[in-house]
C-alpha cells in the first residue's frame, strides 16, 4: 500500500533536475568557447554538467531522508 507524502513526486524532481542540468550544459557549451580555447571550454562544460547533476542528485536524495 502506498502512502501519500507531502510535496512533489520524486520522479518529477528528477526530471526537473535533469532538464535544468541540460540547460546549464548547453549554456556552457555556447558561452565558454567564446571566452576560452574550444578544447578547454568543452572540457569545463562537461565537468560543469557533472557537478550540477551531482549537486541536484545529492539534494534530491537528502530530501527523501
Amino acid at each position: 500500500m502506498q502512502t501519500r507524502t507531502r510535496g512533489m513526486d520524486p520522479r518529477i524532481k528528477d526530471i526537473a533536475a535533469a532538464a535544468v542540468s541540460f540547460v546549464v550544459f548547453v549554456a556552457l557549451l555556447l558561452a565558454l568557447p567564446a571566452v576560452l580555447e574550444p578544447g578547454i571550454a568543452y572540457l569545463i562544460a562537461v565537468f560543469g554538467f557533472i557537478i550540477v547533476m551531482s549537486v541536484a542528485g545529492y539534494f534530491t536524495i537528502e530530501r527523501f531522508r
